[in-house]
């Protein structure tokens, strides 16, 4: 038999594992966003001491460049006091130079003032970029006649706006305060700090036999903060640059250094949470222990209930979780009792009631033999029950049934089948089987079947049929009737259709001109009041175009009535193609039409109205025999400045119309007032 797991040992093993894995994580989260809050403090530390190294090294320049600012005409002329050029000399340890604009040493106060005069140094980088930039420059480190690693700081003399020379401070960087305050400027155990110029030549460093090599320890790109790993360290550097300057600040600290106080905090949380961990651990196991014991209690009582005892005295433990399983057993337990009291009170009425069914019913095993039988089924047969019972179940089935129900037993489907049954004496009895199997715990237990005698019924299903035959006839009879009333249906509906499209082709009719096909002058006087109601109630405009053929008379004279016909139908295509489907053309005369144009006032209007008029004017004609142009004179008036009924509207369009015609046809007025005018 496989042994089974201890719960208390699963129980321990879960906790030292969670502890374990709980603690690694924690552990592991705080040591790494201790990391990183230590990286963050660097970066900041790094940037804080070099931007004010940066702003010291620029106020030390800044002073030496102010100081030979004011004292560069004294040094031009010739006029410097012996006091001053003590001072500017204890500044700039290595000398002070007037170069001409040439670049020749002409005044030199140094101790090697004979190497010094006359020398050239128009070669020099603090020479060109002085004389390029007429602006003071600090050089980067180069080494002058004496050996020495020094810097120049010039600023340039200007005279009646020209470059004349300048003047330069030469400093040993070795004896530099920028040197010092580089040296004094320690932090953590590994940082470092370096002042290099733009081609990487140590310029200030703490340690002074490096001052005037060049910089090596890291690959430098550009200003900002990176790690770098250089021959298996990992280092944090921050890269400034100096105002005013081509210098820059490399400050630098192994990484080691500062992750060094994490790991001291990661030692001491492990060395903390070991014995935590141990104290937590034993108290649990004691716990768990005595839970043990009370799990134990509870197993011996459910055995009891398991054997059908309910009775058993139970103590009662100090655990209230413990104490609510042995309440909730105890309530089972009634439950239990009163269900197996209730379930044999059910199967005593079951029993009864399978027994005194008006169906015949029969209950087959797993092996689909015969396990009960009711007095219904032996009444229907003829047989006893134990002469039934002796019987294969199929065989009291008619042949041709066999197979069939055979089949919906080995299926293990509820199902309902029409069938024959044999009796005892060969009669054949219909019935209706329902087969039902039983199921218990997933799986088949046995089958239930219940027999209903359908002798009755298929008489009454004869009996039945003849009526139905009988129905049959008089229904088919009645769709004849049925498809006769449908024609006639019809008909009566085609006729309604053709008075109905007739009525619509008279209303039609009534609102068209059947010349042009455009509405007439009815309908325009019924669609332009309900315009007139919407523009009032919406506050909108409503803008009356009346137009007018000219000539028309003369056309018709010339060419005959039928082409002037066809001159009203094209200009009636024009006027449609040219307003918009809510707007509204009429013919409203012999050689006249009206547009109402919906939301529009006049001066849109008489740009709608001059367009039709320009297509008018390029449309030929001669295909209908017309080789003149044709021409169409318009005048405007618009709801509400000029009127607010239709009629007022129609006598002011018409008189712009007038207008029109009078100034020389084939133009577009619009109505004004005799003290207006309008110019488009």
């Amino acid at each position: 038999m496989r042994r089974r797991l201890s719960l208390i040992s699963t129980i321990i093993i879960s906790i030292i594992l969670g502890f374990i894995i709980l603690g690694s994580v924690t552990g592991y989260v705080i040591f790494f966003r201790s990391n990183k809050h230590s990286l963050l403090q660097a970066y900041e530390y790094l940037d804080s001491i070099t931007r004010l190294i940066s702003q010291d090294v620029s106020s030390l320049l800044e002073e030496k460049i102010r100081l030979l600012t004011l004292t560069r005409e004294e040094f031009f002329d010739g006029s410097i006091s012996e006091n001053l050029l003590e001072n500017l000399s204890n500044l700039f340890d290595r000398g002070i130079m007037y170069i001409d604009e040439n670049g020749i040493v002409k005044k030199a106060y140094s101790r090697y003032e004979f190497e010094l005069m006359g020398k050239d140094v128009s070669n020099r980088e603090y020479f060109i970029q002085t004389r390029k930039t007429l602006k003071p420059y600090v050089s980067e480190v180069f080494k002058a006649i004496t050996g020495r690693d020094v810097m120049v700081i010039t600023v340039p003399v200007i005279k009646n706006n020209s470059f004349k020379g300048l003047i330069a401070g030469c400093t040993d960087l070795r004896n530099q305060k920028i040197g010092y305050l580089i040296s004094s400027s320690r932090f953590y155990k590994t940082g470092r700090i370096t002042v290099i110029d733009y081609k990487g030549t140590v310029l200030f460093s703490e340690d002074p036999t490096e001052i005037g090599k060049i910089f090596t320890q890291f690959p430098l790109y550009r200003a900002g903060h990176r790690e770098i790993k250089i021959n298996g360290k990992d280092y944090i550097v921050e890269v400034k640059s100096i105002p005013d300057t081509r210098w820059m600040i490399v400050a630098s600290i192994e990484k080691e250094d500062i992750l060094n106080y994490s790991y001291q905090n990661l030692r001491f949380g492990v060395m903390l949470f070991i014995p935590i961990f141990i104290a937590i651990l034993i108290l649990l196991i004691l716990l768990l222990r005595k839970l043990l014991s009370y799990l134990k209690i509870l197993r011996d009582i459910s055995i009891e209930y398991a054997k059908g005892n309910y009775s058993k005295d139970i103590h009662t433990p100090p655990f209230r979780e413990i104490n609510d399983i042995i309440d909730a057993l105890q309530v089972m337990g009634r439950e239990i009792r009163e269900r197996e009291e209730k379930i044999k009170e059910e199967q005593s009425y079951l029993s009864t009631l399978l027994l005194e069914m008006g169906e015949g019913v029969f209950i087959l095993n797993q092996d689909k033999k015969f396990e009960f039988v009711n007095e219904r089924l032996t009444e229907m047969l003829g047989y006893t029950k134990d002469e039934i019972t002796r019987f294969n179940p199929i065989e009291i089935f008619a042949p041709g049934y066999r197979e069939r129900i055979s089949k919906i037993y080995s299926e293990g489907e509820r199902h309902r089948e029409r069938a024959e049954l044999v009796s005892k004496d060969g009669r054949s009895i219909p019935v209706l089987c329902s087969v039902s199997p039983i199921n218990l715990n997933s799986s088949i237990t046995g089958y239930l079947s219940v027999v209903t005698d359908l002798t009755e019924i298929e008489e009454r299903e004869k009996e039945l049929q003849s009526a139905l035959e009988e129905i049959k006839a008089l229904n088919e009879e009645l769709t004849t009737r049925s498809q006769q009333l449908e024609i006639a249906l019809a008909r009566l509906d085609m006729k309604l259709f053709e008075v109905e499209r007739a009525k619509e082709n008279a209303e039609k009719l009534a609102i068209i001109d059947p010349l042009t096909g455009l509405f007439n002058r009815r309908y325009l006087e019924e669609k332009f009041s309900n315009e007139l109601i919407k523009a009032k109630a919406y506050n909108s405009y409503v803008s009356v175009v009346m137009a007018d053929i000219d000539h028309f008379k003369r056309i018709n004279d010339t060419y005959g009535h039928k082409v002037g016909d066809e001159v009203l139908k094209n200009l009636a295509l024009i006027f449609r193609a040219n307003i918009r489907e809510d707007d509204t053309v009429a013919r409203y005369g012999g050689e006249e039409f009206v547009i109402i144009l919906h939301n529009v006032d006049k001066y849109d209007a008489y740009e709608i109205a001059e367009r039709i008029r320009g297509e008018i004017e390029e449309t030929s004609f001669e295909e209908i025999g017309i080789p003149e142009k044709v021409t169409v004179s318009f005048g405007i008036s618009s709801f509400p400045e000029d009127g607010e009924e239709l009629t007022d509207l129609l006598i002011k369009a018409d008189q712009a119309l007038y207008q029109a015609k009078s100034l020389g046809r084939n133009r577009v007025e619009v109505y004004t007032k005799p003290s207006e005018s309008i110019h488009f």
